[in-house]
């Protein structure tokens, strides 16, 4: 189920950001480094159906960025950006909260760029332009039980 066909975003609002920025040295020489980015959304029921009114969702949406060398035990840097995002359904019979929340990742390809903005934003302000962040993810998200989903970042 695409939640995007019978849901409609109502409202956005920055929760989170957050950055550690331990020590960067990018030498020439360096080449690309992998970045680990992760997305977690958590869904929760806003308002219940009453009567002729549909329900609403807020959905909790993290992005984060991790960047470094595998032989050291902390990571060059940790940025994490948030969001919460309310959902009200528009369309179609009510949707409960164990189907919406089976289904909610079907809303990453909009949220995703939201957020990818934001981070990249901070990004920047850290002095991480060389962090290349994809710009949308697939069309079809796997796993839907899944509460994070892997992005592939680099450092160049």
């Amino acid at each position: 189920m695409n939640l995007l066909e019978q849901f409609v975003l109502q409202h956005v609002q920055v929760s989170l950001l957050k950055a550690k920025l331990h020590h960067i040295s990018m030498d020439k020489g360096a080449g690309a480094q992998e970045a680990k980015v992760e997305l977690n959304l958590t869904p929760r029921l806003l308002k219940a159906d009453s009567g002729d009114k549909l329900p609403a969702y807020q959905v909790s949406a993290r992005l984060t960025c991790k960047g470094g060398a595998d032989d050291k035990p902390e990571p060059a840097f940790d940025a994490r950006v948030g969001f919460e995002a309310v959902y009200q359904q528009i369309s179609g019979d009510p949707v409960d909260v164990s189907e919406f929340t089976a289904n909610h990742a079907s809303l990453t390809r909009q949220l995703y760029p939201l957020l990818q903005q934001e981070l990249r934003m901070l990004l920047i302000r850290l002095g991480l332009e060389q962090v290349h962040l994809p710009f949308d993810l697939a069309a079809k998200v796997q796993s839907p039980e899944s509460q994070s989903i892997q992005v592939s970042g680099a450092l160049h």
